[in-house]
């Protein structure tokens, strides 16, 4: 009977405590696998460094693997920029350090991060004027200076970011893929697009005018919008058409958003650039096919902006309760299956993606150092990640942007592993800065500052009003729920076991 009993309180507290998910990577080995070290970064956090030799299948990797439980209400996910604007290029430590010191009020504390999307490079997408620069067949020119935005569709804590690379963006390189996290930690991974319309309410014999994406570069044969997260100027060239809009209030543009606001100015060909500011949104036109579409806007019209998120058939419902979105290419595994993609590129690489039991994994791999880590060729990612235990998983940025960063156990951050670049005196090892990061905080309520409630003060009696009566008992009328109702079965476990011992 006590060992009934014991079992039976024992089931009591791992109910209790909720279900406890068992981590995926712990029982799988790799081709070549010389050394495995898991540590708890903190309570439900691991950290699995594995190094492979040149043995291997994948040759010589070192390659860290976190995971953990999102749906822990003790965790925070967020996606996150690292300075006032989005294109703004910050290192994933220094991220992490100004988002622990934005957050102390909120009580989060950092526990690990990684880089996160890829971003418009001025070699390739974002060629400036008088630079003379070629990629993939295209050397026109698209803006006046560098602007290093998200290649995907982004959201941080709510908050839409940008929309995903363009068409009109060239070179296109196929449609970016995008994971997204909900509040309650459920995970989701595709290609969701953002729809952007513009009415001219002073007009509403006007055409609703369809927008080609939120913050993206200000490229031909375009309709872009511009938000005050974007940057000071759209760094669009002189044959653009711009129109201010400005707003009366602090906007955010998020899932479902309709922003108002009046047309302030317009800016045509050969006229001063608009600033963008705060409350402000620009509109630029390019193109002798879009610019017509808007040239009927008026200074002192009012503009209503919507935006709307939307997925594929099967994965709308969860796009529409997101809150946080990172951008991504290359899925490597969907649905369980290992997608082949016959990269014979090796290449340092971060990848995200979930397990089949909802745990979330982030995969760090170092590159390009030969004595070291070689980099996991592209078309082996797909079979490691199925064998560490992803359901579905894609690349984030790599390269030299690969960054894994923890908190020590002094408290600080570093990072991790080893990233490719180098330091002046030529040693690898030296953090890019990057366009966003991936922060995993835990909360720690006791940094959370509650305000005081304010004294109240004692109602005068009403001299005609009667002395309350104490209420009639009538029986139980309190219930008992939750922990309480287990611990009650417990008990009377417990007295039946000492009457059956008596």
């Amino acid at each position: 009977m006590k060992k009934i009993l014991i079992l039976f309180i024992s089931l009591v507290l791992l109910v209790s405590a909720g279900t406890i998910n068992s981590f995926a990577i712990t029982d799988t080995k790799l081709s070549g696998e010389v050394s495995r070290t898991t540590e708890e970064l903190h309570e439900g956090v691991t950290c699995t460094h594995i190094s492979l030799d040149s043995s291997s299948k994948y040759n010589k990797e070192e390659i860290w693997v976190i995971e953990f439980d999102p749906r822990n209400p003790k965790f925070d996910l967020q996606v996150t920029g690292g300075g006032k604007y989005t294109r703004n290029l910050v290192t994933v430590k220094d991220t992490v350090e100004r988002f622990k010191e934005a957050n102390k009020d909120k009580g989060l504390v950092p526990i690990t991060a990684v880089n996160g999307d890829l971003w418009m490079v001025a070699y390739a997408h974002a060629r400036i004027v008088g630079r003379g620069t070629s990629y993939g067949g295209f050397s026109d020119e698209v803006v006046k200076h560098e602007l290093t935005i998200p290649r995907g569709l982004d959201m941080y804590n709510g908050e839409i970011i940008s929309s995903p690379h363009t068409s009109a963006e060239t070179p296109f390189e196929g449609q970016f893929d995008a994971f997204g996290i909900t509040p309650d930690g459920r995970t989701v991974l595709g290609t969701p697009s953002l729809q952007i319309k513009l009415k001219d309410l002073s007009q509403p014999s006007m055409d609703e005018v369809k927008i080609t994406g939120l913050n993206r570069l200000p490229a031909d044969k375009a309709i872009m919008i511009y938000s005050d997260k974007f940057g000071e100027d759209t760094a669009s060239l002189d044959d653009a058409y711009e129109i201010v809009i400005d707003c009366d209030y602090d906007y955010v543009i998020k899932q479902d958003a309709v922003i108002k606001g009046k047309v302030t100015s317009i800016h045509k060909e050969g006229d001063e650039e608009p600033k963008i500011q705060e409350n402000r949104l620009v509109l630029t036109a390019r193109g002798t096919r879009y610019i017509p579409k808007v040239e009927g806007i008026k200074v002192g019209d009012e503009i209503e902006v919507s935006f709307t998120l939307k997925g594929s058939k099967s994965d709308n419902d969860i796009w529409q309760e997101v809150t946080n979105i990172v951008g991504g290419h290359i899925i490597l595994v969907r649905n369980g299956k290992a997608q082949s993609n016959g990269g014979t590129d090796k290449y340092p690489v971060t990848i995200i993606g979930n397990t089949p039991d909802g745990n979330i994994i982030l995969l760090v791999a170092d590159g390009r150092q030969a004595d070291y880590s070689v980099g996991i060729k592209v078309g082996d990612m797909p079979e490691i990640c199925k064998k560490l235990g992803y359901q579905n998983c894609f690349v984030l940025d790599g390269g030299g942007s690969a960054t894994l960063v923890n908190k020590n156990a002094e408290g600080n951050y570093e990072v991790v592993n080893r990233p490719c670049d180098k330091f002046e005196d030529g040693t690898y090892g030296r953090a890019r800065t990057v366009v966003n990061s991936i922060i995993l905080s835990y909360i720690d309520e006791s940094l959370i500052e509650t305000p005081s409630p304010e004294p109240t003060a004692e109602p005068t009696p009403d001299p005609d009003t009667p002395e309350p009566q104490p209420a009639e008992k009538k029986g139980c009328g309190s219930t008992v729920t939750g922990g309480a109702f287990l611990i009650g079965i417990a008990a009377a476990a417990l007295l039946l076991a000492k009457k059956k011992h008596h």
